[in-house]
């Protein structure tokens, strides 16, 4: 006997009905996202348009996922409810010719077919495909902490790209050679890159260290940081502890500047990719030593933090202490994230903000070791356009559910709806249309 369902499905049956009208026209600010520069989506196979890593992924995180049949069709005008193959192959051609008549515009697009003013995109620099003022950029920042190889040493790919960095801007500030002592590293390199980020238009620094070490950083002296730099360039290498110590000072260093520079700065939070993520070394709590160090600079805890939450609502009591949902409206369908987002306006609503970490596929290769597969039609336009649509509704369900319970009337919930929709990024950020 087959399973009959008796009621009709209706995904916003939990949202006020003039409220789902306003939340969905109103125009947001994505906190944070990955937008691909134009050519760097690995071509589709249309042999094989679908290429599912042999990961755990959470179920959303799929290409296999059936919601994506929404996102083909307000994006590509797909007009199939189907996944066969002459249909997606079709769809693959139909995405790459359209993407061609935008032009340099595509991500731009992007951004007005999904109702958003601005976008920060996470980047190693300012890319013509993303320009300002729609595109803000925000610069990843783990390899300041790579000016050494460690042993044993954790096997992220990520390292390789840190090194690699570390490399080029020896190049650029420091004759190809790593600065002879700790002062001159934190001289030419460090204050010097920063100085050119803020001169390209940056907004900030952003972390993803769970990915190579836990985000608990301790408080090393100078002279103890300058010892061990100075065996360091004498060994080419470090030991575990001491590289994570040397690691330590060199962070702070960069929490003092950020707040120096008003760079927000953005950290990864909760869970993340397999293998190499720590996520007992993702709790927002590790940090909270950092937060009453650097009370000047302003922290975003990327992702709300799950699963630890809870813990990341509470920390939002620093007054440099902020969060969002980005990443968490693919991980969660919209009534579960609709519950975070509560907790957090019926504490700090002026703490929590709209993101999606609009992603491709191609990072999921990256982060895991292993190689690239090529998913355009999972690209991070469709994961924009699913976590958008999440996230809209996670809002409405929140502010539904805190309106019947008399918790707000009808003016605060729009207020709020702005708000985390776009005023708390537009504060945060110091943006201008």
């Amino acid at each position: 006997m087959s399973l009959v369902f008796v009621e009709p499905a209706d995904r916003e049956r939990d949202i006020d009905a003039g409220l789902i009208r306003q939340i969905k026209s109103v125009i947001a600010i994505d906190d944070h996202a990955h937008p691909l520069p134009l050519g760097l989506e690995p071509k589709g196979d249309l042999e094989k348009p679908i290429n599912p890593y042999d990961c755990s992924l959470p179920a959303r995180m799929r290409p296999t996922n059936p919601e994506y049949l929404d996102a083909w069709a307000d994006l590509w005008g797909y007009e199939h409810r189907d996944w066969d193959l002459p249909h997606l192959q079709q769809l693959i051609t139909r995405k790459e010719t359209m993407v061609a008549e935008h032009g340099a515009l595509h991500n731009v697009w992007v951004l007005d077919k999904l109702k958003m003013s601005q976008m920060i995109a996470v980047a190693y620099g300012p890319s013509a495909s993303e320009p300002a003022p729609r595109f803000r950029w925000i610069a990843f920042s783990d390899w300041f902490l790579w000016p050494f190889d460690c042993e044993p040493r954790n096997d992220s790919p990520l390292i390789n790209v840190f090194r690699a960095q570390i490399k080029q801007k020896c190049g650029m500030f420091s004759d190809g050679e790593l600065p002879p002592t700790l002062d001159g590293f934190i001289e030419k390199i460090v204050m010097r890159t920063l100085d050119l980020y803020a001169e390209q238009g940056s907004v900030g620094i952003k972390f993803q260290t769970p990915y190579y070490r836990p985000i608990s950083f301790l408080d090393p002296s100078k002279a103890e940081a300058a010892s061990l730099y100075d065996k360091g360039i004498r060994d080419g290498r470090l030991a575990t502890v001491d590289h994570k110590a040397l690691q330590d000072y060199i962070f702070h260093v960069l929490m003092d500047e950020a707040g120096r520079r008003d760079f927000v700065v953005q950290m990864h939070t909760g869970i993340g990719v397999k293998p190499y993520f720590d996520i007992a070394g993702s709790n927002p709590m590790l940090m909270e030593p950092v937060f009453h160090k650097a009370r000047n600079t302003k922290f975003l805890l990327l992702h709300g933090g799950y699963p630890y939450d809870k813990e990341t609502t509470c920390l939002l009591a620093h007054d440099n202490v902020f969060t969002d949902f980005s990443c968490a409206n693919i991980y969660h369908h919209s009534r579960a994230l609709a519950a975070r987002i509560r907790d957090a306006l019926e504490w700090y609503p002026e703490k929590i903000m709209y993101g999606t970490d609009a992603y491709s596929d191609r990072s999921i290769g990256m982060l895991g070791g292993m190689p690239v597969r090529p998913n355009p039609l999972s690209g991070w336009e469709e994961k924009a356009w699913l976590m958008d649509r999440t996230g809209r509704e996670a809002v409405g369900i929140a502010l539904t559910a805190m309106h019947r319970d008399g918790v707000i009337d009808a003016a605060r919930a729009e207020n709020l709806m702005q708000s985390v929709m776009a005023g708390n990024a537009a504060t945060l950020y110091r943006l201008k249309a």
